[in-house]
């Protein structure tokens, strides 16, 4: 017979017993199932859908809708992808899908969409998942809307010109596009007169001018009739000519439709044609209607800029005189700019309305340089 200590257990029965116990409580000793088996973590396989409230933009049959609108839409949970595809009178419009949470919102990465178009927007049910990986059960509309028309600055209808047999759009009844330019570019051009005409009148303090033509080119044909050989944005009175075309009514010519300086380059323009206005057929400097515009427009960019262009800019009386010699691109900016400096040390001096009263004297037959005196930074 065996000694009885050999077969208890070397530290005591209690202990053993909690060893046992504590066994079972951690799943050990083999086996499963019971009281002791491990809970099972529910699988997510619910399928996302557009939340109780989806707070859909733009509202669903909305018309007027802004030429940048976005689209969003709310899902019942956060996502982890999403797919909003956007149709504008049956083209799909390019863009990008950002999610925060459970909102995802598709911005058109063109610069805006096509004025008046019919526009649905719809979600693909397949690339939009949640954060377990479920996509939509389907495709999933979530409406449709009608951009607001052009915000054309006069009713006025006037008729398209046309360039080697290619007619420009007339956008708007005094603002004509080149036929290149996609459409998604035309609010932004044809706002471009209105906002150009609101930085004359804080500088005239009202516009004495009607409404100019604004022929928008963006290809060399149109800007070889209409610009001439240099291309360069131009101001052109009635029955004049820089290319081929013979003006009908006071023209601003654009030969860009995407340059980022538009907008200071048509507040420059529009200055001449306020000059032009006030002064009839009288004759003001060169330099002084160029330098007037440039500090109006703001065009060219005269940041950092001291050197001379001329050296006495009373040479550069006549516009020819003054086209020919800013033809030479050393020459361009720094006389631009030396001319908005005296202009802008004259009106410094004399004060803003002193413009008006310069201009409607010499409207009325006085001398321009009576009026205007002597240079300041000559």
């Amino acid at each position: 017979m065996k000694n009885a200590k050999s077969s208890s257990h070397p530290y005591g029965l209690a202990a053993a017993m909690a060893f046992a116990a504590a066994l079972a409580g951690c799943g050990g000793g083999g086996g499963g199932g019971g009281s002791g088996a491990p809970a099972t973590v529910p699988v997510d396989t619910t399928p996302p859908t557009l939340a109780a409230n989806a707070q859909i933009t733009p509202t669903p049959g909305a018309t007027g809708v802004a030429y940048a609108a976005t689209v969003s839409f709310s899902a019942s949970e956060a996502l982890s992808s999403a797919d909003i595809q956007l149709r504008c009178d049956g083209a799909a419009v390019p863009g990008k899908t950002v999610i925060a949470g459970a909102v995802a919102t598709f911005t058109p990465t063109a610069p805006g969409l096509v004025a008046s178009a019919q526009c649905t927007a719809t979600l693909n049910g397949p690339g939009t998942k949640d954060m377990a990986g479920n996509a939509f059960a389907s495709n999933v509309t979530l409406g449709s809307f009608t951009v607001r028309p052009l915000d054309c600055p006069t009713a006025t209808t006037n008729e398209a010109p046309a360039y080697g047999g290619s007619k420009l759009v007339a956008a708007c009844g005094n603002v004509f596009i080149d036929p290149v330019v996609p459409k998604n570019l035309y609010p932004g051009l044809v706002a471009l007169m209105t906002s150009a005409r609101d930085a004359n009148k804080a500088a005239y303090g009202s516009l004495v001018a009607a409404l100019s033509d604004l022929v928008v080119c963006d290809s060399n044909p149109c800007a070889d009739y209409f610009a001439g050989p240099s291309h360069r944005n131009t101001t052109l009175p009635p029955n004049t000519y820089a290319g081929q075309y013979v003006t009908p009514r006071m023209t601003v010519v654009l030969t860009s439709a995407t340059w980022n300086r538009n907008q200071a380059v048509l507040s420059h323009e529009l200055s001449h044609v306020e000059v032009n206005a006030r002064i009839g057929a009288q004759h003001v400097p060169a330099w002084f209607d160029e330098g007037l515009a440039t500090y109006i427009g703001g065009e060219p960019d005269c940041s950092g800029v001291s050197a001379k262009g001329v050296a006495d800019l009373r040479t550069l009386d006549l516009e020819s005189t003054w086209v020919a010699y800013t033809g030479n691109p050393a020459k361009f900016t720094p006389t631009y700019c030396q001319a908005r400096a005296e202009v802008a040390a004259w009106i410094a001096k004399n004060g803003k309305a002193s413009v008006g009263t310069l201009l409607q004297g010499v409207g009325h037959g006085k001398s321009f340089s009576t009026l205007y005196g002597g240079l300041l930074t000559q």
